[in-house]
C-alpha cells in the first residue's frame, strides 16, 4: 500500500497538494487525530480496492501535538511512508494569511507572525523527515509537476527540479546546487532582445551561441551526469539545482533548457521552474 503524508505549515498549500494527490486516485483524508491514524492504516490494508492514501497531518490538533512526530516517523519506518513538507517563507505566509483574512490556527487570539514562529517550533523536526517544497513562487502548475516527479514516478527514481532565478531577487534558499551564469554576455544589452525570455528562439540562440555558454553546459551536464546517479544511491528523493543570471529571464533559463534537454536524452527527466520569468511573459 503507498502512503504519502502531506504536512507542513499553514498556509503554505497542503490543502493543493492533497488535491493533486486526490485527482490522482488517492484516497485523501485532511486533519485526522493522529491516535486514528494506525488504526486507520490497518484498515486499508483489509480494503483491497484501496492502495493508495493520502494523510495531511499538521498541528492544527494542538492536543496530540506531541505524537505527530512519532506517527509520522512510524509510517515511515513500517509502511515506506513518503512524507511531503510544504514550507514557504514568513512574508509569503503572512501575504497568504491576509489575502484570506483567515487568523493563524497556532495564534488564533494573536499575531500572524507569533503563529508562525510557534508552528516552525513544533514542525521543526517533522521537516528533518520529509521531502521540503518550498511553495513561496510556486504556481499551482508547478507544484502539481513537483509532486508528480516526486510521488507519481513509478522508476522510484530521484526527482530533479532546476530551478531558475535573478541574483537581484535573491538566491534560491532550497537549492543543493547553484551555478552563476553571469560570465555569459548579457542578451538584455542587445536592443532586440531586451525584453525576450530565455523562451524565445533568438534570446536562447544568442546565449548558447557563446563558446562559454557551450564549454559550461557540456561541463555540467558530465558532472550532473556523474552527481545523479551518486545521490540517487544515497537515498536522496530530491535534488534542486539553481542556476541564477542577473534578471533570472534570459541567460539562466536558457542554459537550463539546454541542460534539460541533454539530461532527457541520457534518460533523466528535469522539471524546470523559473521563479523570475513571469508566465505572461515567456517570450
Amino acid at each position: 500500500m503507498e502512503i504519502v503524508i502531506v504536512t507542513g505549515l499553514s498556509g503554505a498549500g497542503k490543502t493543493a497538494a492533497l488535491n493533486v494527490l486526490e485527482d490522482e486516485g488517492y484516497l485523501s483524508i485532511d486533519n485526522l487525530p493522529t491516535p486514528l491514524i494506525r488504526d486507520l492504516v490497518e484498515l486499508m490494508e483489509e480494503t483491497p480496492e484501496i492502495n493508495k492514501i493520502a494523510l495531511a497531518l499538521d498541528q492544527r490538533g494542538r492536543v496530540f501535538k506531541r505524537e505527530l512526530y512519532k506517527t509520522i516517523k512510524d509510517l515511515k519506518d513500517d509502511y515506506g511512508a513518503k512524507v511531503l513538507f510544504l514550507n514557504a517563507t514568513d512574508n509569503e505566509l503572512i501575504k497568504r494569511f491576509k489575502e484570506k483574512r483567515r487568523l493563524h490556527p497556532m495564534s488564533p487570539g494573536g499575531t500572524i507572525v507569533e503563529g508562525i514562529r510557534k508552528e516552525r517550533e513544533l514542525m521543526d523536526r517533522v521537516m528533518d523527515l520529509s521531502i521540503p517544497i518550498d511553495t513561496t513562487n510556486l504556481t499551482l502548475g508547478e507544484l502539481k509537476n513537483i509532486i508528480h516527479s516526486l510521488v507519481l514516478n513509478d522508476k522510484n527514481e530521484i526527482s530533479v527540479i532546476f530551478k531558475t532565478f535573478g541574483f537581484k531577487n535573491g538566491i534560491v534558499a532550497d537549492a543543493d546546487l547553484v551555478f552563476d551564469v553571469r560570465f555569459i554576455t548579457n542578451p538584455y544589452y542587445v536592443s532586440e532582445l531586451k525584453l525576450k525570455s530565455g523562451y524565445n528562439p533568438d534570446c536562447y540562440n544568442f546565449v548558447l551561441a557563446q563558446n562559454e555558454s557551450g564549454e559550461f553546459i557540456e561541463k555540467v551536464h558530465d558532472l550532473l551526469k556523474f552527481l545523479i546517479p551518486l545521490y540517487e544511491n544515497e537515498g536522496k528523493e530530491q535534488l534542486i539545482v539553481a542556476f541564477g543570471c542577473t534578471g533570472g529571464r534570459q541567460r539562466s533559463v536558457s542554459v537550463a533548457r539546454r541542460l534539460a534537454e541533454l539530461l532527457k536524452d541520457s534518460g533523466i527527466n528535469i522539471t524546470i521552474i523559473n521563479r523570475d520569468l513571469d508566465e505572461a511573459h515567456n517570450d
